[in-house]
């Protein structure tokens, strides 16, 4: 069975790409679609300091947003539209653990932590892509 930290190894990136919460939508819509990624941890302040996260947006978040509240909403902070709860699993999980937390939390896309230090971001596309 698969580890979390077996994905890790093969990931296409070595960056974990985040973004300021006081970052507009639209910058985050450009950095996920200039990286063909699907979600951007965010930080707390200015500082691109993974110990300050506070949360993560996703393009399902700015789908949703936009669709409710229009364009001219693109120009809003991503504080405004942000899951402030970040799933974590450890590199020491297996992607089956992995999987199940996201079915439970209705989410794709975990942060992988290991005592408190972040190690990256697992997609259910990386575990879908490890199984097959």
């Amino acid at each position: 069975m698969a580890l979390i930290s077996d994905l890790l190894l093969n990931q296409r990136y070595w960056e974990i790409f985040s973004i300021s919460e006081n970052s507009s939508i639209e910058e985050a819509c450009k950095i996920l679609h200039k990286n063909k990624i699907g979600a951007l941890l965010v930080y707390c302040g200015e500082s691109n300091d993974p110990d300050n996260l506070v949360g993560i947006i996703t393009e399902r978040d700015v789908i949703e947003d936009i669709s409710l509240k229009g364009p001219e909403h693109l120009h809003s902070k991503i504080q405004d539209i942000m899951s402030s709860s970040i799933v974590k699993v450890s590199p020491g999980s297996t992607t089956d653990e992995a999987l199940n937390m996201m079915i439970d939390n209705q989410i794709r896309h975990l942060a992988v932590m290991e005592n408190e230090k972040l190690l990256g971001v697992v997609s259910m596309r990386d575990i879908v892509k490890k199984s097959t």
